[in-house]
């Protein structure tokens, strides 16, 4: 079960890749002409707005952990992969249809922080 704790490498690394992204994208448009309002209104946004987004997200990387990845760790790049494929789907359909970078930077950010958590997934299982 330790394999679950380290989700927090994707909670993380989503929520800062996010947050900047969004304080790029405010500072660009002409909703927030300053940088401490683009950043108050780039937390709200993640944190408030996307909060729905991070729900449903740990409950399906929790979920998809216990059938693919805690009891059987063999294939785990492939397994990982397939997460990753699972749980960006709708945010590539999304990037095509409303054209905002945002879900790409989610989708590649994601896939980092994969790769990255299957190093911390092999220290676990050897520890």
């Amino acid at each position: 079960m330790k394999i679950l704790l380290t989700n927090w490498i994707n909670i993380c690394g989503l929520f800062i890749t996010t947050f900047f992204t969004c304080v790029i994208i405010s500072l660009n448009s002409d909703s927030s002409p300053n940088f401490i309002q683009a950043i108050l209104a780039s937390l709200f946004s993640v944190c408030l707005y996307g909060m729905i987004f991070w729900g449903l997200f740990v409950v399906l990387i929790v979920f998809l952990d216990l059938i693919l990845v805690v009891y059987n760790q063999n294939y785990l790049t492939l397994k990982l992969l397939i997460e990753w494929f699972l749980i960006s789907s709708p945010f590539v359909y999304w990037f095509f249809k409303y054209n905002e970078w945002i879900f790409a930077v989610v989708v590649a950010s994601f896939l980092i922080t994969q790769l990255m958590r299957k190093r911390l997934i092999v220290k676990v299982i050897g520890a």
